[in-house]
């Protein structure tokens, strides 16, 4: 399989798992992952993540006049992406979900992820949020915004307006996608007694190695919940 044959094929699997981890919006919200320096391969409007195939993919570049043609609903996801990627030439895949925990601690005054479970403390240092609301800004300067707000961050917190994860990998963009929800529900359900967290000390979080094999781990989490939804690759089925 060619590695623009094996993108789609991961990118596709990368939705339909979303569906199954709960992450998805129905024919909202774009993933979207960088063949090269100008082409973006990206979720396409109006269908299903649940029924989204490789190649239901749109493959789309720096052309604004091609991409808008595509329809509105698809340009307004283009330009989050693609000019995230320009900014961030690092993040090969950018997922934007609207989650529904991730979501719901966007919506509290207080929307900090606190290092209080093992899987939270994942994401110290990697965090940025963003404390003005920018569904429904210009759409021609929101990827530039996002990007902004994102800094060198691996996650942004969007207020009201659901999370962005980055990633060198599809498979680490998506890790950590799904270990955020995750970490957010552990959280709200810990705040839902009433009692206060217990937030680890900043050096155990600091001293706490999460490693870095290259993105391995990643990448076997995702192949083996791309088996269990029937979407490994054919070359791992054969």
């Amino acid at each position: 399989m060619s590695d623009a044959c094996s993108a789609r094929h991961d990118l596709a699997a990368a939705h339909r798992m979303a569906v199954h981890d709960g992450l998805a919006e129905g024919t909202w919200n774009h993933f979207s992952l960088m063949l090269d320096e100008r082409r973006m391969l990206i979720t396409p409007a109006n269908r299903h993540w649940s029924l989204i195939g490789p190649d239901d993919l749109l493959l789309v570049d720096d052309d604004l006049a091609a991409a808008r043609a595509i329809g509105l609903q698809f340009y307004i996801g283009y330009r989050i992406h693609y000019p995230l990627h320009e900014a961030r030439p690092d993040a090969r895949a950018a997922l934007h979900a609207h989650p529904p925990y991730a979501t719901a601690l966007s919506l509290l005054d207080d929307d900090e992820l606190l290092p209080a479970s093992q899987t939270s403390a994942h994401f110290h240092g990697r965090i940025a949020y963003n404390d003005a609301y920018d569904g429904f800004g210009d759409p021609e300067r929101q990827g530039e915004r996002i990007a902004e707000a994102l800094g060198d961050k691996s996650v942004l917190f969007l207020r009201g307006h659901g999370v962005v994860v980055v990633g060198r990998t599809l498979h680490e963009a998506y890790q950590d996608l799904y270990l955020l929800e995750l970490a957010c529900r552990t959280q709200l359900l810990a705040l839902s007694t009433g009692r206060p967290l217990r937030v680890f000390d900043a050096a155990d979080v600091d001293g706490m190695s999460h490693g870095d094999d290259g993105g391995e781990d990643a990448r076997r989490h995702f192949d083996a919940m791309a088996e269990l939804i029937g979407a490994a690759a054919p070359e791992a089925a054969a």
